[in-house]
């Protein structure tokens, strides 16, 4: 098992922008940075695996696995030089953060609290 190594908070804070630049990468065709951008969510998601782990929250680590998949399958596809195929699966991605977020994040309107 992965072990938590920094502040949960931090991590979703890197996903972000990573994500964004996964699909200004993918728009642009740009199979290096793809492949880049994609290895580095994969080991964010285990690190929110590692989190999810620690309280026995079976649907979230189920989300981070499920979002280590997809990524590796955009990384492996974009080495293929497949990226309509790995724009494809980056699409699917969205569900994944929004289901877990949906039901292990509230907002209390002075910013966002983890449900564990």
């Amino acid at each position: 098992m992965f072990a938590q190594s920094r502040p949960y908070t931090q991590v979703m804070k890197d996903i972000g922008p990573t994500f964004a630049s996964l699909k200004k990468n993918l728009d642009s065709n740009s199979a290096d940075a793809v492949v880049q951008d994609a290895g580095k969510l994969e080991q964010l998601f285990k690190e929110t695996e590692a989190f999810w782990a620690q309280f026995n929250t079976k649907d979230a680590v189920d989300h981070a696995k499920n979002a280590q998949k997809a990524f590796a399958d955009i990384s492996a596809k974009a080495k293929s030089n497949d990226l309509k195929a790995a724009q494809k699966t980056y699409g699917s991605i969205g569900s994944i953060c929004g289901d877990c977020h949906f039901s292990h994040r509230e907002d209390t309107g002075k910013g966002f609290v983890i449900k564990p």
